[in-house]
This record gives C-alpha cells, sequence and structure tokens, in this order.
C-alpha cells in the first residue's frame, strides 16, 4: 500500500553554456531511493534528461561514445545584470511546454522536492518552484541541494520554498515528508552510508549511465572549495556495498557508463577505490569516468593499472596550479606529485593527452602570467590541460580573500559568480583578455 505520493523535481540550467558530462541529481534520487523503500509513490521529472521518452526523436540530443552529450537549449531574456556578456544566455534541458505538459498530466502530488546547484543557477530554481505551484496549489515544496545549502537566506527570499533543507538532505527530507503525509519515516535515521539504499535511477525510463558516490566529504582543505560547508566530515561506504548496487543497475538498466563524483576519490586507497576497482575488472566491461578530478599524489603506479583494468576512459587530475607558494596556500598537490601521477598513467597504458588536468585561472591575486605557467607546465608533460575559471562560492577562503581585496562585493547578485564571467579576473585583467587565455589553451590542446 502507497503511503503518499512525492514527486522530485531536477530544475533546468540558464546560462550561457552547459553540456552533459553524466548529469544526474544524485542527492535527490537518494531521497528518493529511501521513500520508494518506505513505500511511497515517487515520480521524477529530471528537466536535464536528454533521454525524456516524450521528446520527438529529432529533438533528442545525440550521445557521444563516452556517453555525454548536449541538453536541448534555447534562447531566453538575459537578466539585466548581465546585459554586458557578449553571449547568448539560455535555457538547457526540457523545452518548457513540455515540462508543462508533464505536470498537467499527472496527479497532484503530496508533496514536491527540488534540488539545486550552482548558486548563479538560482533563477531557473525560482521559476520551476512558481510552475509547480500554478499546477499544484496545494502541494508543499522543499527545496534542499548546493544552492539551499551555501545561500539560504537568499533562497528563502527570492525562491520562498515552504520548507529549505541545508546539507545533506535525506534525514530531514524524509521526516518533512513523512510529517506532511502522515506516512512513515518521522523518525528516519541512519547511521551508516550503507545504510541508505540505493538512488531511485529506476525513475528514469531510459538511461545508458549512472553516477555514484563511494563516500562523501572530503578530508583535504582547498582554499577554493566549498565541500566542508556541504558535508559535515568525511566517510565512505564498503567496497561491497558500493558493487552492489553497481550490479543491480547493471542488471536492471543495462548501463555502459560509470562516472564516481567523489570529492577524494582517491583518499586511503586500499580502504575503498583499489578493492572496488578489482571487483569492477571482473564485471562486464564498462566505460569509468572521474569528472571531478583525482588527487594526483595519491595516484600510485598499482591504482594506475588498476584503472587501466577496469575500463577508466575519462582521466582527470585535480592540479589547479604550478605555482609552489599558492600551492601551499591551497592544500594543494606539488608539480613533482603531478609529473609522478602522469607518468605511472602512462606506463599503466594511457597516452598522455588523453589525460585531462585541471588548471585554475582567475583566483584573487592571481595573474595571467601564473596561469600561463601552469597551462605550459602540464603542457610540456604531454597532457590536456583542463581549464577552469575561479567562481566566488560563498564561505570559501578565496573568496573572503577577493573581498579583503576589494575585488568581490559579497551582496553582488549571485548571477554574478558565474565562473564563465571570470567574476574576479574581470575587473583586473579582463573579460576579453580571458577569454584570449581560454582561446590560447585551446590552441595548445589542439597541437598534443
Amino acid at each position: 500500500m502507497k503511503r503518499g505520493s512525492v514527486l522530485l523535481i531536477n530544475p533546468w540550467i540558464y546560462d550561457f553554456a552547459a553540456y552533459d558530462f553524466w548529469t544526474k541529481p544524485l542527492g535527490l534520487l537518494q531521497i528518493g531511493g529511501i521513500l520508494r523503500d518506505l513505500g511511497y509513490q515517487v515520480q521524477l521529472l529530471d528537466c536535464l534528461d536528454r533521454h525524456y521518452p516524450k521528446l520527438a526523436a529529432s529533438d533528442k540530443p545525440r550521445s557521444r561514445d563516452d556517453g555525454t552529450g548536449k541538453f536541448i537549449r534555447q534562447e531566453i531574456k538575459k537578466p539585466d545584470v548581465l546585459r554586458d556578456i557578449p553571449r547568448r544566455y539560455c535555457r538547457y534541458g526540457l523545452p518548457k511546454a513540455l515540462v508543462r505538459q508533464h505536470l498537467d498530466h499527472m496527479p497532484a502530488p503530496d508533496v514536491v522536492l527540488v534540488t539545486s546547484f550552482m548558486t548563479y543557477w538560482y533563477p531557473a530554481v525560482r521559476d520551476m518552484v512558481t510552475l509547480v505551484r500554478e499546477v499544484f496549489p496545494q502541494a508543499p515544496v522543499i527545496l534542499g541541494g548546493i544552492y539551499a545549502t551555501l545561500c539560504p537566506e537568499h533562497a528563502r527570499r527570492i525562491v520562498k520554498p515552504d520548507i529549505l533543507i541545508t546539507g545533506e538532505g535525506e534525514q530531514e527530507a524524509v521526516r518533512q515528508v513523512a510529517r506532511l503525509t502522515g506516512g512513515a519515516g518521522r523518525n528516519y535515521t541512519y547511521r551508516h552510508l550503507d545504510e541508505l539504499g540505493f538512488p531511485a535511477f529506476e525513475l528514469y525510463a531510459q538511461t545508458d549511465s549512472t553516477s555514484m558516490q563511494m563516500s562523501r566529504g572530503c578530508p583535504f582543505n582547498c582554499s577554493f572549495c566549498a565541500s566542508r560547508r556541504l558535508v559535515n566530515g568525511y566517510r565512505r561506504r564498503s567496497p561491497d556495498n558500493v558493487i552492489a548496487e553497481l550490479q543491480h543497475w547493471l542488471e536492471r538498466k543495462q548501463i555502459r557508463h560509470l562516472a564516481f563524483f567523489d570529492d577524494a576519490l582517491l583518499y586511503q586507497p586500499d580502504q575503498l577505490i583499489k578493492p572496488v576497482l578489482r571487483q569492477i575488472a571482473e564485471l562486464p566491461e564498462l566505460m569509468l569516468h572521474t569528472p571531478n578530478g583525482m588527487t594526483p599524489g595519491l595516484l600510485d603506479a598499482d591504482l594506475a593499472e588498476l584503472f587501466y583494468a577496469s575500463g577508466l576512459c575519462t582521466v582527470r587530475l585535480s592540479f589547479e596550479t604550478s605555482n609552489a607558494q599558492r600551492q601551499l596556500e591551497m592544500s594543494k598537490v606539488t608539480n613533482a606529485q603531478c609529473v609522478r601521477a602522469i607518468e605511472n598513467l602512462e606506463k599503466a597504458g594511457y597516452r598522455r593527452k588523453d589525460i585531462g588536468v585541471y588548471v585554475l585561472m582567475g583566483l584573487p591575486g592571481q595573474d595571467e602570467q601564473e596561469v600561463r605557467d601552469s597551462v605550459r607546465f602540464v603542457h610540456d608533460q604531454g597532457a590536456t590541460v583542463k581549464l577552469a575559471s575561479f567562481s566566488p562560492i560563498p564561505g570559501t577562503r578565496e573568496t573572503g580573500r577577493a573581498v579583503k581585496m576589494g575585488l568581490w562585493n559579497p551582496d553582488s547578485d549571485l548571477l554574478l559568480t558565474n565562473n564563465t564571467l571570470f567574476p574576479v579576473w574581470k575587473r583586473t585583467t579582463g573579460y576579453e583578455n580571458s577569454r584570449m587565455l581560454v582561446e590560447w589553451v585551446k590552441e595548445l590542446n589542439s597541437i598534443l
């Protein structure tokens, strides 16, 4: 007997650019899985689902061999605060008319759970909540996710959810749903990540990929990262639990791609990633991906060989800078560790140009020459530079530094934190010079 009806929603993205790198709303799906196991009727509307069954065949974006692909996009009015940016501003995801049709034709849910990601994507979250209230005026809306956690007062003021949840949301979301519906879970709690069960990926009509977190939190303390504001402490699942989930989806969804979204995938490798990879190597062939980036200092020869044997094809290393002083300030790796990691991967069977190395630009106090030196360092190793632009995330040390240096106003519209705008460097290096640096990196990568 179903105890209540819950609708999970992953909103659109409003931005100058967006791409599906195995994008799945893991936290929302995890809550959906718990509610499913408690007997609730759970439905999903993922506006970023490129395989949505009601899309016309001609409208469905094609997937690349690695499982990634473009979202459907529609140009929309650019917010006034972004009017000087010479790029098209678009809604990425399902057409708004199709989303409205989906909502109009489904039974009214008892509760709606909406997730959120980048802080500068808040307009899409606001518009989704507005639409939900037009269609289901009686259904309470619960908002959670990254934006809700980092900017709770902003979310309460702009999005106006009935209930806002910050941080890891499973316990509070389940308890709130139970309270609102009279269903099970009023005192829901868990002690170990293994007790959470599997995310509700079965709610997708079609998918050839799955995303996974084997651990939560991060033991490191990088100056630009908000991981410690999002998750309290570091903890991990057991290897057996991870493999059980993977086998479950292999049997039910015949997935071909698995993307790891751990913040510290390689931490204490003998405890988790190595035993997991040894078992993955025995499963049907999969393509593995590490979009979050791995810590080079932890990637030894044994781990590199395990990744190659297990089918890791998207290799990303978190390096950020070759500047020794900034490495100390960031709590990041050394140049020697980066070189060694690339060597280990090459010996395992990877081509150097297939190894992506993140370099960070746009930091407060960082000049263009430092970035060029870092890019040259990676390029000289024969690896592909993955240039990332700094975003002033509330609560990070780098954002605090930018404020002290007068390079960032903490009261600025969150739309201006978009890394596409080079938020800090726009005031120092300049937007056009920053764009020229991006193009230079593309040229360097093209000659590998």
